[in-house]
């Protein structure tokens, strides 16, 4: 049963002028762990760009599908947007964000990223 849904989209240069200014500030701010660890591994400035927007993206569609944004204990850095040995992403819970979904009875998470050269979309479903 489908418990929610979320759609979002980021500009690339949005996200790029905002890296370039913040920088590691910025990831501290947006990142679990593990992402961090994914984004240290893209060498050129476009791809950390598309990262982090794809990201960016998948977390906003992700508050959506709590119904809460970031508000009531959501975190950015508890909602880690992984990819599997495939590439496929798939959301990764910690924390108080983690129980909230729980207490939703969110338990499969269905996501889907696109991105173009400036435009990162993510869809999620939440069941």
């Amino acid at each position: 049963m489908i418990k929610g849904i979320g759609i979002d989209s980021v500009d690339q240069d949005r996200m790029a002028r905002i890296f370039s200014r913040y920088g590691q500030k910025f990831q501290d701010k947006i990142l679990g762990p593990s992402e961090k660890e994914e984004l240290k591994i893209r060498s050129h400035k476009f791809q950390k760009i598309r990262y982090l927007s794809n990201n960016f993206a998948c977390k906003e569609a992700f508050s959506k599908v709590l119904g809460l944004g970031f508000r009531k204990g959501v975190s950015l850095k508890e909602i880690e947007i992984l990819r599997n040995e495939n590439g496929k992403p798939y959301i990764h819970l910690s924390g108080n964000t983690h129980k909230i979904a729980d207490r939703l009875e969110i338990k499969n998470i269905n996501v889907s990223i696109t991105d173009t050269n400036n435009l990162s979309t993510a869809f999620v479903i939440g069941e």
